[in-house]
């Protein structure tokens, strides 16, 4: 499956690399990713798709967009796993709270919702559109 226009869906936990990081150094890489379903959606990635971000526990938060700048490539602490840089676009207007995308029907398919450990899982047009609206951030 793909995602259809290039929208993922990346989780961090904020105490080991927040979103903070990525809007302060403008451009970082995105590495440390392990779990297969997690490398198999970042090979789909492509330049300029849109990175929704996401704080892990304690926040459980929807936060941020952000860009890929380019393909997958090796993780240069371990070759067999996958690296992405990314870029910082906006925070959100409003952070959306995991809670609150539990609850709302439309995002029940969501892969993250349904496997929550998914550092990196795609996000199709529908629940783009969802996320847009909760978050009160035109994307």
């Amino acid at each position: 499956m793909n995602s259809p226009r290039g929208l993922w869906w990346f989780s961090t936990e904020p105490d080991v690399y927040p979103w903070d990081v990525v809007f302060k150094e403008k451009r970082v890489r995105w590495d440390g990713i392990r779990g297969a379903a997690a490398r198999k959606w970042m090979r789909e990635i492509r330049k300029g798709d849109l990175v929704l971000g996401y704080h892990s526990s304690p926040e459980k938060s929807f936060v941020c967009l952000a860009r890929a700048e380019g393909e997958a490539y090796p993780d240069p602490k371990d070759s067999e796993w996958l690296a992405i840089d990314l870029s910082p676009l906006i925070w959100l207007a409003r952070r959306v709270p995991l809670e609150e995308l539990r609850r709302h029907e439309s995002l029940r398919d969501m892969k993250f919702l349904r496997m929550p450990r998914l550092s990196v899982s795609p996000v199709t047009e529908a629940q783009s559109k969802i996320l847009s609206m909760l978050s009160k951030t035109l994307f």
